[in-house]
């Protein structure tokens, strides 16, 4: 009880400082990031034939790119990156590429609202492209999984 009322008066008290659109985006580059993080976790512990880990590496650098920028953009307007969630990469073939697509989404969705600091814009404007390119890589490695079970590779 006595940490739900300590929790409730310091979003109140971040509120009256910083204003309510503090607490609508305090968390939404955390958020981008931590998606990141993960998907790059899935990206890189997957194991599949060669060419389809071709692009799948290829993703998983664009991913890292989009960390590298958000994080620029974090830091800019003022956020505090030292949350980083544990990655759970016990998932199947199929769930793990939907999964990766779903945190691409989210952190691409998570960094999509305006943003007012022009050195953040820049930043956050580039980690759109890697996580765009990072999916294209996926779909890419998703398309060549497909033909090799076709084929039977």
């Amino acid at each position: 009880m006595r940490n739900m009322i300590r929790a409730g008066v310091s979003l109140l008290f971040t509120a009256a400082v910083f204003g309510p659109a503090a607490l609508a985006e305090a968390p939404r580059y955390l958020r981008a990031r931590s998606d990141l993080h993960v998907a790059h976790r899935l990206l890189v512990d997957a194991t599949e034939p060669g060419n389809v880990a071709r692009y799948l590496n290829r993703a998983a650098r664009e991913v890292e790119a989009a960390i590298r920028e958000v994080e620029r953009a974090a830091i800019a307007d003022g956020r505090n990156l030292a949350v980083h969630p544990p990655v759970d990469t016990r998932l199947e073939r199929r769930a793990r590429f939907s999964r990766i697509m779903a945190l691409l989404r989210s952190a691409r969705e998570d960094i999509s609202h305006a943003e007012e600091n022009p050195r953040a814009r820049g930043w956050r404007n580039a980690a759109f492209r890697h996580i765009d390119d990072a999916m294209d890589s996926v779909r890419v490695a998703a398309r060549e999984l497909r033909i090799d079970r076709e084929l039977r590779y």
